[in-house]
């Protein structure tokens, strides 16, 4: 078959002029030779160059050389001959010309006998060797040569630079062992999936086990290496790896620009703070434009208890900024800060401290290392839109450049960034905002996911909103979806009204009820997700608490009169509740099994209200 591919190629290249010429039919017979040819020992390896065998002065063959279309030689361009003789036997000797150059060598020290059958294979061609005074120069080419070696990789690959698949024909790809060409994608050889239209390459990569393969780019117009990098590694598979219908993807990256903007506080000292984060992995702060201008903050947060905060500009500043680390950031005035670099190419792992004899023992300021949004599956904080408070997030998924806070249990504990989104979980949110409707704190119910975060603040007084358990405060909490009910706690910094809103991701709610144990009032959050309230600095913290269900919600008749008391039919634990039309609760009781409740109540309408585990009853009662 290696033979019917070279016949295919040496039929193609007819079509060019040749600079020699002969007739084989003024001859009695021909043999075929397969050889590579050499100029100074360097193999030649250009499509450009024709070769000819001669017996004196007469051409006897002529052909250009080829590149072996074969999936065990690649890169290696062969001399296919089929050269005419007369059965005397006669000695054949060879010459070549540069059509590129316009250039002939004959100063070739390889000769043949016509009295053979044939010479050299793909796999072991005749050697044809030219010497010359001086080396030779081609014009575009291969940068790179692959040799033969003990296994082959054939690879269908869709090349990427910056994510944007490559269909230009002027580069090519190769594949290399350290400093070692392992193989070539030909610019030649680009076709289209029939899948997605993205313009698919083929290489064949050559290599022994353990082997890790790495890729560059070659501009073939230019005859420069791409200036860029390669994320991608691969240990070594003897096999097939990617086809047209789902290739390996190659991504080239190049040097890029990534900018953020900041708001300066100017005269107002209130918020306009940032957590940043380096998208290029290290990164000294002067090479940041804009980063030191005018009157700026930068700040490294640190568990130790004498520093916590360290000042760029103090005694233990002028640090660079690090891969995976956050940084808070203000600035005076309104600026763009710009990062030039090579995106992140780590794994995402960062390794967390834990000091017990801190303040904030186990908080962690990290940073997204990635140019592109990441996830994380710890819940965390992150700085309000006026960046003047510190607020739990609902969502997994962290911006590039973007600093977060993070709580460690242990010290060395791992997390990971992650480009891949992960599932995310069911929560319900719930948002504290002042009468100008700033973002002000943030409390997180999430469902099914182990994970909690306790609450902090920078400032201990301002307001917050937060889920007591076991004697601590919370900003996330995980429970079970048949929990029924829980405190929420909420502590007003200044007298003030205040809205509480809520709103569910990913939860299909059947009741949900916000009870004001101040006021009494009860707010159905289903048809109504926010609560205006004034509130005082001297109001006891224990203000609200959450009623909810995720099933559905029922109105079978559980509820009826007997003797002047209303008996509730109930099976089991279950919390009792009259409420009235104002959404007042004028009585709850725990009960188990069925239970009579005695009340006085007035003509009009009530809703009794049965809370057991996940399961909710409601049932309206007219008192006349």
């Amino acid at each position: 078959m290696l033979f019917i591919a070279a016949l295919f190629i040496c039929g193609a290249m007819q079509a060019q002029d040749y600079h020699w010429s002969y007739n084989y039919h003024d001859y009695e017979s021909n043999f075929p030779l397969i050889g590579e040819v050499y100029i100074n020992g360097e193999a030649v390896v250009s499509s450009d160059f024709e070769i000819a065998a001669f017996v004196g002065d007469q051409v006897r063959a002529t052909e250009f050389l080829f590149e072996a279309d074969s999936v065990y030689f690649p890169g290696h361009f062969y001399a296919w001959l089929g050269v005419a003789y007369n059965n005397s036997g006669e000695t054949v000797t060879f010459k070549l010309y540069d059509h590129a150059t316009e250039t002939e060598y004959d100063n070739c020290s390889t000769t043949v006998l016509t009295n053979a059958d044939g010479y050299g294979e793909m796999w072991d061609p005749v050697i044809i060797e030219f010497t010359v005074d001086a080396p030779i120069s081609y014009g575009p080419e291969y940068p790179w040569i692959p040799g033969n070696y003990e296994n082959y990789m054939y690879l269908e690959t869709q090349i990427q630079i910056n994510g944007v698949p490559v269909t230009n024909t002027n580069w090519e790809v190769g594949a290399f062992c350290g400093d070692e060409c392992r193989g070539l994608g030909d610019a030649d050889n680009w076709w289209v999936s029939p899948v997605d239209q993205s313009d698919i390459l083929e290489i064949v990569v050559g290599g022994a086990t353990g082997d890790t393969i790495n890729f560059y780019l070659y501009d073939v117009t230019n005859q420069e290496i791409f200036p860029g990098i390669c994320y991608l590694a691969l240990n070594w598979i003897d096999g097939d790896i990617g086809d047209m219908f789902e290739p390996l993807v190659i991504n080239f990256v190049t040097m890029q620009t990534f900018t953020m903007e900041i708001e300066g506080y100017a005269e107002d000292s209130i918020g306009h703070y940032y957590l940043i984060a380096s998208p290029i992995g290290e990164v000294n702060p002067e090479n940041v434009t804009n980063m030191l201008e005018n009157n700026f903050d930068l700040y490294y947060f640190d568990q130790t208890p004498d520093l916590e905060w360290i000042n760029y500009e103090g005694d233990n500043g002028n640090y660079n900024l690090l891969p995976g680390k956050g940084y808070l950031y203000a600035n005076s005035e309104d600026v763009t800060l710009t990062f030039i670099g090579f995106p992140y190419d780590g794994n995402g792992e960062i390794s967390l401290d834990y000091d017990a004899n801190a303040r904030f023992a186990g908080w962690n300021l990290v940073g997204n290392p990635f140019a592109q949004t990441a996830f994380i599956t710890k819940p965390y904080y992150t700085l309000n839109d006026e960046g003047s408070e510190v607020i739990a997030v609902s969502g997994n998924s962290v911006e590039a450049m973007e600093g977060v806070f993070v709580v460690a249990e242990t010290d060395g504990e791992m997390m990971t960034f992650s480009t891949e989104e992960p599932d995310k979980s069911a929560s319900l949110v719930m948002n504290i905002t002042s009468n100008r409707g700033v973002a002000i704190d943030r409390a997180i119910v999430r469902f099914g996911e182990e994970s909690t975060l306790p609450k902090f603040m920078l400032n201990e007084n301002n307001t917050k909103v937060y889920i007591p358990q076991d004697n601590k405060d919370y900003a996330v909490v995980s429970v079970n979806s048949d929990m029924g009910e829980m405190p929420v706690n909420f502590k007003a910094a200044k007298n003030g009204t205040y809205t509480l809103s809520f709103s569910n991701e990913e939860v299909c709610f059947g009741y949900l009820h916000l009870i004001d144990n101040l006021t009494g009032v009860d707010v159905d959050l289903l048809e109504n997700p926010s609560y205006s309230f004034d509130a005082k600095t001297t109001d006891y913290a224990t203000r609200f608490k959450l009623v909810f269900a995720t099933g559905n919600a029922t109105d079978d008749n559980f509820v009826f009169f007997s003797n002047g008391n209303w008996v509730i039919n109930n099976d089991g634990k279950a919390i009792a509740q009259v409420v009235d039309v104002t959404g007042r609760i004028l009585k709850s009781e725990k009960i188990e099994g069925c239970h009579s409740m005695s009340i006085n109540a007035a003509p009009g309408v009530y809703m009794i209200r049965l809370i057991s585990g996940n399961d909710v009853k409601v049932q309206k009662v007219v008192v006349k």
